[in-house]
């Protein structure tokens, strides 16, 4: 027999080990210093309520955050968010912010940073650092303008100017486009002015370049035109002077649909100073270019700002009530870069004196105001000072309240030619947009609410809409639903509520 070997099972020491306790002071702390970390920050949250704003959020494309100087956390950003002194805003890559300061608007780029230092300087003009990025700035008629802090060189705006300004590792580079600025190099106590259609660049290490560009005066950069006709092109025009370019060489305008600049649909030679193209609905980049040398590079957006298609009520659609005046929910296409909308419901087809005038940031309105009569409506979207150009109303459409003893009379009466021309309208046939809803087939009688139906349990991500195709094959009828069980608030239900379903 071979030698029997003894297995000795070895048994984790029940003793509390140094490690353990380490890793367990390690854990502890990090839990406290996070729990520090956000009641500071909370705390900050609650006293910069009481600071003025130095200004507010206008545009937000994408990622964009804000983190003020006494604070860990970054936040979110939003159009209508204030932003405060000791701020810092920061956008990510393919997005844009604009923020109106005392009157002036800085249009942020991509992958910049800046920093609103605190508060105004002696001659009322706030200051704001740009760390890294592109900003383009626009002072008002009627502003003091800013004080740009440029990795120490100073730039003073006045009303009315309009620059650009890009810092990298590279160096800095400065164009103005309208008006004059005083520039002050770093570790010098006297300004120059920069002229319009000037621009100066300087390396990382302070020496100035002298750069080909070009200073262009139109297309501002990063353009917001409205086009109130977009059955229309939009004309754009483009305007700019030469830097250190020979004058009789000629120019290249290149125009994109890309950023990257591989889908170039247009292309304008031999250009002197100026070019105009039109251009359609949508976002468009360009590029002035000498030989194989990119000069200056943009992009411009052309927005529709023609009135929204109307949804709901469906046109000619008749509100029946027996005592208390229906509630009514209007609803509208929403259109991209609206702020907010108007709208105007009034009897007279001209809105001379309109019964209702809202201004409302929802592509919605619920009210429970209007009485008996044939009235039209209408919504006109509204955009910010930013915007070039003006937007208009909609077509109006009607509808006809009528009060009734019967009580089986149905609630909603819907004509068969109104839901055609719903159906149109919301596919985007009227207007030849992108439908906003699918629209599936209904027959005209089965738009007539009979006294009552059957029973319906609202389910886990249930809306009227959804319910209405299911049960209609329409979802622009969900405002049936709303009438037979007087909801207050369309937008508002929860799972177990249970509905009638005429």
């Amino acid at each position: 027999m071979g030698d029997k070997t003894n297995i000795q099972t070895v048994y984790p020491s029940n003793k509390f080990r140094f490690i353990d306790g380490l890793v367990l002071l390690v854990f502890i702390s990090t839990a406290f210093l996070g729990l520090y970390l956000f009641r500071q920050d909370l705390m900050r949250t609650f006293e910069i309520r009481d600071v003025e704003p130095a200004g507010i959020i206008t545009l937000r494309n994408n990622v964009v955050q804000r983190r003020h100087a006494d604070r860990v956390l970054w936040d979110r950003i939003f159009v209508n968010s204030f932003v405060y002194p000791g701020d810092l805003i920061r956008v990510a890559e393919i997005s844009s912010a604009n923020v109106d300061i005392a009157a002036n608007d800085l249009f942020l780029n991509e992958n910049t940073l800046i920093r609103i230092e605190g508060g105004m300087d002696s001659s009322g003009s706030f200051r704001v650092e740009l760390q890294q990025g592109n900003i383009s700035v626009k002072s008002g008629v009627d502003s003091s303008g800013i004080l740009l802090n440029l990795m120490g060189n100073q730039i003073q705006t006045r009303a009315g100017t309009q620059l650009d300004v890009e810092a990298n590792e590279e160096g800095i580079n400065l164009q103005v486009n309208e008006g004059n600025v005083e520039f002050k190099p770093e570790g010098q106590d006297k300004a120059i002015e920069i002229t319009e259609g000037s621009m100066v660049a300087f390396d990382s290490n302070g020496r100035e370049l002298f750069l080909p560009s070009v200073s262009v005066r139109k297309p501002v950069q990063n353009a917001r035109y409205l086009n109130d006709d977009p059955q229309e092109m939009y004309l754009v025009k483009f305007e700019w002077s030469r830097l250190n370019i020979d004058e009789a060489a000629p120019l290249r305008l290149e125009i994109a649909s890309d950023v990257d600049y591989k889908e170039i649909i247009s292309v304008v030679e031999g250009l002197e100073n100026e070019a105009e193209a039109a251009f359609d609905i949508g976002q468009w980049y360009w590029r002035l270019v000498s030989d194989s040398t990119v000069l200056r590079k943009g992009w411009f957006n052309i927005i529709d700002s023609s009135g929204p298609i109307l949804l709901s009520p469906v046109p000619n659609t008749a509100f029946r009530y027996q005592n208390d005046l229906p509630q009514l929910r209007f609803q509208w296409e929403k259109i991209d870069w609206a702020g907010s909308y108007i709208i105007e419901i009034s009897k007279e087809s001209d809105f001379r004196n309109p019964f209702i005038k809202k201004q409302i940031n929802a592509n919605s309105f619920i009210t429970s105001e209007i009485g008996q009569g044939t009235w039209h409506w209408r919504v006109k979207p509204v955009f910010t000072s930013a915007f070039i150009g003006a937007a208009s109303f909609s077509d109006d459409e009607s509808f006809t309240i009528e009060q009734t003893n019967d009580p089986k009379a149905s609630a909603v009466f819907i004509p068969s030619d109104a839901i055609r021309k719903a159906r149109a309208a919301v596919a985007g046939i009227v207007r030849g947009r992108n439908p906003s809803v699918s629209v599936t087939s209904i027959k005209p009688e089965e738009a007539v609410r009979p006294a009552r139906g059957q029973e319906y349990t609202i389910r886990p991500g249930d809306t009227l809409g959804r319910i209405a195709r299911e049960h209609y094959g329409d979802p622009m009828l969900w405002s049936i639903i709303v009438e037979a069980n007087n909801i207050r608030n369309p937008d508002l239900i929860y799972p177990g509520q249970v509905y009638i379903i005429p």
